[in-house]
């Protein structure tokens, strides 16, 4: 039962915590938040959903190689932070030659989408990557 409910709510949680740290790991050094930003409520919502809006496209970026990355340490029970930080900065490497084909942008944009991907990696490590491969049983060793 434990494992049902670690693939149906953990992990996924996970991912959708993960996106969300990447999009303010991306949007927090660009965004200027004015010091009376708690006096006005419509701003606070229009901030919570300009987070929202990047952690959903940050999702869709991320969704099919994240996935076989997460099913891949659940099967090995690979419960390594540096392997997910890891992960995750080689994430915003691909995404910086994917996204701007070979012609590098400003380097505030290029720490932003390092700093996303080590965000993800360790947030999801942080959530449910540190029992990855937990579910399974381990053989005992053989009685001689």
């Amino acid at each position: 039962m434990r494992a049902v409910l670690r693939f149906l709510f953990v992990i996924p949680l996970a991912f959708v915590f993960a996106c969300y740290g990447a999009a303010f790991a991306l949007l927090w050094p660009f965004i200027e938040v004015p010091a009376t930003i708690g006096d006005d409520p419509f701003r606070m919502v229009e901030m919570f959903f300009v987070f929202t809006a990047q952690a959903a496209q940050v999702g869709s970026a991320a969704l099919l190689p994240w996935a076989i990355f997460m099913l891949v340490t659940e099967i090995m029970g690979w419960r390594s932070l540096l392997l997910h930080a890891a992960i995750g900065l080689a994430s915003g490497f691909v995404v910086l030659r994917l996204a701007y084909d070979g012609a590098m942008p400003p380097m505030a944009i290029q720490t932003a989408i390092f700093l996303a991907g080590l965000a993800f990696g360790m947030i999801y490590w942080i959530v449910a990557g540190r029992a990855a491969g937990s579910w399974r049983r381990r053989a005992s060793p053989p009685v001689d």
